[in-house]
């Protein structure tokens, strides 16, 4: 895991890739509803009882929160003690950069970037948003687990066999990520040997043309990952509190969805006849995050939308309120989420290279 200072360059790069992503999204949801609009939707805002708005933006704060508690947990185990506003930068960094990377990818590295600034030796910084991701991608698949086995029938009900693929799709690759990670522990040797053998095929197929070179790689980033969490796994309430805080993270995360709907059905009319309970608003908005780990562009954008919108159309059939509502769940857990986190982060990341260095 790199610790190189965040590319001014590259970041422009990245939110120019979403923004133009985001602008080809929303001019095919208004372009494609009739009678949506912006006004629509801010009429739905303005409808939403407002102690449930208020609590969907708390969750975004929470959110965020919940990661750096984790980061501070488990830096604290280390012998590490950052107040409680550096670990929400360090969280924050993490969404904001995740939020404009395909795949995610920026968010551990641009987190470790801030983190040995401050002064954690970058060995225990790996290791502890190592065991941190360990236990992200673990709680994914537990809430994945419980989903399926309270509401299976949620799932068959969805009506597009694209978006049931998305969802499997989006889990299976979690689910590889877990398997990987456990192997790593178990067994270092049978991992390489996957590895060389997946590399070999490559090379064979004129893919890539430095194998030894990606091998030694891959080598490196299997013993630096093993190095780390073993620094971390002999503690085990500090495991189980990471897990928690990390399931905690996605049920928050998840809650912001569903305190919009509940907001909607509690004062507009069109909507006050839906029943349907709240395990089910959960169960939904579960699937509408797994189906978004299937698709490697920026924050999912385009794809979540579109299951968001294939989904929820099972309990909302008036499709300007189906769009409005999915609007208003992805300005506040995405759009809002990664400006909020960017502008902590650029808080952080002044006070660290021009105003004091603690």
């Amino acid at each position: 895991m790199g610790t190189k200072k965040p590319s001014i360059k590259k970041q422009i790069l990245n939110v120019a890739v979403l923004l133009a992503l985001i602008g080809v999204t929303f001019y095919i949801i208004f372009g494609n509803s009739d009678g949506f609009s912006i006004k629509s939707v801010g009429q739905f805002i303005a409808d939403i009882h407002w102690p449930f708005l208020l609590g969907a933006f708390l969750c975004m704060v929470l959110n965020i929160g919940c990661k750096g508690i984790s980061i501070s947990v488990l830096s604290k185990a280390l012998g590490y003690r950052k107040g409680a506003l550096k670990n929400y930068s360090y969280a924050s960094a993490d969404i904001y950069f995740s939020a404009i990377t395909p795949s995610a990818t920026g968010g551990q590295p641009a987190s470790a970037y801030y983190m040995v600034k401050d002064g954690i030796p970058i060995s225990h910084t790996t290791a502890i948003l190592s065991v941190n991701l360990l236990m992200y991608t673990a709680s994914l698949i537990a809430l994945a687990l419980l989903t399926f086995i309270l509401r299976p029938g949620l799932f068959l009900n969805i009506d597009s066999w694209v978006v049931k693929v998305c969802i499997i799709v989006g889990l299976l690759v979690q689910l590889l990520f877990l398997s990987v990670y456990v192997m790593i522990m178990v067994s270092e040797k049978l991992v390489m040997r996957i590895a060389r053998w997946l590399v070999n095929i490559a090379a064979f197929l004129h893919i890539t043309k430095h194998k030894d070179e990606y091998i030694g790689r891959i080598n490196d980033s299997v013993r630096r990952f093993k190095s780390s969490v073993q620094m971390l796994s002999h503690n085990r309430r500090v495991m189980v509190a990471s897990f928690l805080l990390n399931f905690l993270e996605r049920l928050v995360y998840i809650s912001i969805g569903v305190l919009v709907f509940f907001g909607a059905l509690h004062n507009i009319p069109e909507l006050a006849g839906t029943k349907i309970d709240v395990l089910d608003i959960y169960a939904l908005q579960a699937y509408c995050w797994f189906g978004s780990y299937s698709v490697p562009l920026p924050g999912a954008v385009g794809a979540s939308e579109a299951i968001f919108n294939n989904v929820f159309s099972m309990v909302i059939s008036n499709s300007v309120l189906l769009s409005a509502t999915m609007v208003t769940t992805r300005g506040i857990n995405f759009y809002i989420s990664f400006m909020f986190a960017g502008v902590v982060t650029l808080i952080h990341h002044v006070r660290t290279h021009f105003i004091k260095k603690d």
